[in-house]
């Protein structure tokens, strides 16, 4: 075996690039992604405490509109804001939890804590 390198083994190469660039770097790779905020209050008659909206966090994350929901619990205590992302990159998700969302999982939704009502 030689050193020498053939055009066939070049041409290889340069296919192999070519697939490859179309991935991208790592932080470029999208994918769908769920996170949450959690807000809390003492009592219902309290306003809920400001954070972010809708509008803000689009700017933040640079698109259009975000789409999110919102769950209460049953005593209406602690409410958590759901956002997905359908196309989500590495630096969002890191803008994300920066901003104090955590990574959601299938039963957030159900589980969200209530406080112990005493009589």
């Amino acid at each position: 075996m030689s050193n020498e390198i053939t055009t066939e083994m070049l041409d290889r190469k340069i296919a192999w690039c070519e697939q490859n660039a179309f991935w991208g770097r790592d932080s470029a790779i999208q994918r769908m992604q769920d996170f949450y905020y959690e807000k809390k209050r003492d009592s219902v008659d309290q306003d809920w405490p400001e954070s972010f909206n809708g509008p803000d966090l689009a700017q933040v994350l640079n698109v259009e509109r975000v789409s999110y929901r919102i769950y209460y619990s049953r005593d209406n205590l602690t409410l958590r804001v759901f956002v997905f992302r359908a196309h989500c990159t590495k630096s969002e998700e890191q803008k994300m939890l920066s901003l104090g969302f955590v990574h959601a999982k299938d039963d957030d939704t159900e589980n969200i804590p209530d406080k112990e009502i005493v009589e």
